[in-house]
């Protein structure tokens, strides 16, 4: 019977890289603007509704979000990849 060694679960790449990308979901959520036209929308509102879109697209918190997410992602795969050991 071959013996497998366990690490603590804070020592895992795929747990920290699942938190990781967790974290970008929250943050993405958390500051997400809700930009609606209205139905019978008049040229004012479309105006309105062309600039909330220009403001929100250089929104440096939606940019930090994304690269938590990607990044979280790519390190639990890659932790999934190379993983020796079973969690204990």
């Amino acid at each position: 019977m071959t013996e497998t060694k366990s690490k603590k679960w804070y020592q895992s790449k795929t747990i920290w890289g699942v938190f990781i990308a967790a974290l970008g979901y929250v943050m993405a959520q958390l500051q997400v603007q809700d930009i609606q036209v209205p139905a019978n929308a008049d040229f004012e509102q479309l105006k309105a509704y062309a600039e909330a879109i220009k403001a929100a697209e250089g929104n440096i918190g939606t940019i930090v979000s994304q690269m938590l997410a990607a990044f979280g992602s790519i390190l639990a795969i890659i932790g999934r990849i190379k993983a020796e050991s079973k969690l204990g």
